[in-house]
């Protein structure tokens, strides 16, 4: 902007895996008389915990002006920039109230191989691949080989275990994840790099036995349809009903219908946790909702299906609010009437409110009484209720 070049685009997959551009030395900026420093009172930059870095630092600094940063996913470094100076900030328990955000569930997923690792005896064939090529090869182990589960997809890859996830996610689905749903909900799947997102494709649509439209791979690698229509397709049709991705949709991309979002790799950045974790606290309307997943009353939260041990990770402030699933909402109340005030009820009812106030429509009462609230669906997660007026 104040030298009157054009920046090179770049993509946000290259931007969090490349280090390139961490040890680059950006151009020094002069002053532009054209573009006087006091030209703004105030500059407002979105997204600022990474938007103020590199190159942008220098033109921030290069204007006279106040500085307001936005982000949801501060971090230590983006206090640092500000000077710790917190103006306001808005809690993910506000924004629930509040109905801007919906809380989420977490249901988690283990198997032996992705707690303990597992060993491969030697004088076994296993297939070898190269990273780059996919082409593959058997070699005969001449010794044991062990690995650990952080192994697991990168240095080793074994389809097993992802069918056994795939397998575990098809069958609780309707039981335990997302009670009583037909269709399946729109469902967001973090891959650890490319090839683990083939294969998690792969193998979601021999498990799903629904098409090759149902399961799509959304990256910046893909070899079919351009990911941005892949993308729209994924926000706005019926199909696909699960996207794979890497880190393509994990920041900045607005998907409102997304019920599930899936972890299947781990994730070190707390920012980034919270960053991908967004994508399914958008609220969406119900007709909206209901246009590509027919079968859905509301989104009055979200699950994430944690196969990683993700959520088990001091990575977030945000918690699910849920934390008396199996007490009923009636004995929730009478507890806080006999002047039970603990953080973990409270929130439970906070949250339990939130859910009923995305599914309660307007009615008339038919007496003086305040009507009763029934169940309308129960199972492993907490149930949702409807008013008994008409």
């Amino acid at each position: 902007m104040l030298k009157g070049k054009e920046l090179a685009e770049e993509d946000d997959e290259a931007s969090v895996a490349g280090l390139e551009r961490l040890f680059k030395e950006p151009e020094p900026i002069d002053y532009n008389p054209a573009i006087p420093i006091e030209t703004f009172d105030v500059i407002i930059t979105d997204e600022c915990h990474r938007s103020i870095y590199n190159l942008w630092a220098q033109v921030l600094e290069y204007f006279d002006a106040y500085l307001i940063g936005l982000t949801a996913t501060p971090s230590k470094q983006t206090f640092g920039f500000f000077h710790q100076n917190l103006v306001m900030e808005y809690s993910h328990e506000q924004a629930v109230a509040d109905g801007v955000n919906v809380n989420y569930d977490v249901y988690r997923i283990r198997t032996a191989i992705s707690e303990a690792g597992s060993k491969v005896e030697a004088g076994f064939y296993v297939e070898k691949r190269e990273r780059d090529t996919r082409k593959t090869r058997w070699e005969q182990l001449e010794d044991d080989f062990s690995y650990d589960p952080n192994q697991l997809d990168r240095d080793v890859v074994a389809p097993d275990q992802i069918r056994t996830i795939v397998k575990t996610f098809r069958d609780k689905l309707s039981t335990e994840i997302f009670p009583g749903r037909t269709e399946v909900p729109k469902t967001l799947i973090f891959a650890k790099h490319d090839p683990h997102a083939e294969d998690i494709v792969k193998i979601v649509r021999e498990e799903f036995a629904k098409g090759n439209e149902f399961a799509q791979k959304i990256t910046y690698r893909t070899t079919g349809a351009n990911p941005k229509d892949l993308i729209k397709s994924f926000r706005n049709s019926y199909h696909p009903r699960i996207a794979v991705t890497v880190d393509m949709i994990a920041t900045g991309t607005d998907i409102k219908p997304v019920e599930i979002v899936f972890f299947m790799r781990a994730v070190k950045s707390r920012s980034f946790f919270e960053q991908m974790k967004g994508r399914g606290v958008r609220v969406i309307k119900r007709d909206d909702l209901r246009a590509v997943t027919p079968d859905a009353a509301t989104k009055d939260h979200f699950v994430i299906v944690d196969a990683v041990g993700v959520c088990e990770q001091d990575k977030t402030d945000a918690r699910p609010m849920e934390k008396k699933p199996s007490v009923p909402f009636e004995k929730l109340l009478q507890a806080v009437s006999l002047g039970n005030t603990e953080e973990d009820v409270l929130t439970t009812i906070a949250g339990r409110l939130a859910r009923m106030e995305h599914r309660l429509t307007k009615g008339r009462p038919t007496s003086h009484c305040e009507g009763q609230w029934r169940p309308i669906s129960e199972g492993s997660q907490s149930p949702t209720y409807r008013s008994s007026q008409p």
